[in-house]
């Protein structure tokens, strides 16, 4: 039996993809850099799960580990599901196992993960990405300053919308402190709804795609509902960027829908994300990026995941008077983890959250970024 490498095990999509490769007849194995609890009580056979050195805090020893990995598994397809996937390809490249590596090469992810490169590209594509515009340093922050109310300013290279300034005040604005080693990205507001794509591609072609309005999250950060939108022009965006990479790896996108439904991608993250749910781990899904069949339609309408609509949606939602269309989408939506595997799925996700949330308190910083402190790639060297 073909064996498949999946990394980033602690993300419900990463268990996700295990299940359609495991429903498309496929070894899988589950490898990550902390000991993934749902993803051990997802999985029949725990020899299938694995441990690797951070790559962020020993990118030499994770290199070793993970090339080790691949030499025992041999496996046909490696398949990044988190931001370890900028390690993996330096280390893939170094290591010469690339070609089985389900993730763009280096200088690719870093164009398409850095906020100021990945606008220039899709504006090269011929697709209607916003004026960005880097920022090194005070004076160049401060020649924006008159005009902060009319941009969006975030780290080059961030996550979970971290450090967002939408249309700040000058007062907030000074606060920041760009550097060459830190910078910043201003980019020009886009007013409209905001929609998340999840799609992968073959050589420059996608073959698996969907799009997701983000209906409850909190604040600004991932969402944990996920409703299917098939507006045609979105995958037609996907596609132009796809083609103007010539990528083979997954290309997920936050892009803003205007009134006039135009299609404006904002950012783009180089790895899963929550979309991936809406295929409920299907075999289809494992073939569309085995270059089988297209997968370009998602199987569900909606999916949630029920501890946080419980956690965090339920109380806004009853005290803000949206109780009903809480109610409403509830009934029609899985819940993701259920599908994983129950309740014990659940439960090894909370544990798992609640280590992310522990671990972060103790240190300073959030819960998501506790959750990518391993593995997170902020433009540096590697290695």
């Amino acid at each position: 039996m073909s064996t498949i490498l999946i990394t980033g095990a602690r993300a419900p999509v990463a268990l996700d993809l295990a299940r359609a490769f495991t429903a498309a007849g496929y070894e899988t194995h589950l490898a990550d850099s902390v000991r993934a609890w749902a993803a051990r009580a997802a999985l029949r056979d725990t020899s299938r799960l694995h441990l690797f050195a951070p790559p962020r805090f020993g990118f030499t020893r994770f290199a070793d580990d993970l090339a080790e990995l691949v030499r025992r598994l041999d496996p046909v397809l490696l398949v990044p599901t988190c931001e370890e996937v900028f390690y993996i390809a330096e280390a893939a490249r170094r290591m010469q196992f690339a070609d089985r590596v389900f993730a763009p090469p280096p200088d690719v992810l870093r164009q398409l993960h850095s906020k100021v490169e990945f606008t220039r590209l899709a504006q090269a594509a011929g697709v209607p990405a916003p004026v960005t515009r880097r920022v090194t340093n005070a004076d160049e922050l401060d020649a924006l300053r008159h005009r902060a109310e009319t941009l969006v300013f975030k780290p080059e290279f961030s996550r979970f919308a971290s450090h967002t300034l939408v249309r700040p005040s000058p007062r907030v604005l000074a606060r920041l402190a760009p550097s060459a080693s830190a910078p910043w990205a201003a980019q020009d507001f886009v007013a409209g709804e905001e929609i998340c794509i999840w799609s992968a591609a073959r050589a420059g072609e996608v073959v698996a795609f969907a799009a997701y309005k983000p209906r409850w999250r909190l604040g600004r950060s991932a969402s944990f509902y996920f409703e299917a939108d098939t507006d045609p022009a979105l995958l037609r965006m996907a596609q132009a960027i796809a083609r103007a990479t010539d990528a083979t790896g997954q290309l997920s996108f936050d892009v803003i829908r205007r009134e006039d439904g135009i299609i404006v991608p904002i950012e783009c993250n180089p790895r899963s994300i929550s979309g991936l749910h809406l295929f409920d781990g299907g075999a289809h899904l494992a073939h569309a990026l085995l270059g089988g069949a297209p997968a370009l339609a998602p199987s569900a309408p909606a999916r949630h995941i029920r501890a946080a609509m419980w956690l965090f949606a339920a109380p806004r939602a009853f005290l803000g008077g949206a109780g009903q269309r809480y109610l409403n989408d509830l009934r029609r939506s899985g819940d993701v983890l259920s599908a994983l595997g129950g309740g014990r799925v659940a439960a090894g996700a909370l544990l798992d959250a609640a280590r992310f949330a522990a671990v972060g308190l103790s240190r300073g910083r959030s819960a998501a970024g506790q959750s990518t402190d391993d593995i997170e790639w902020n433009g540096e060297p590697i290695g």
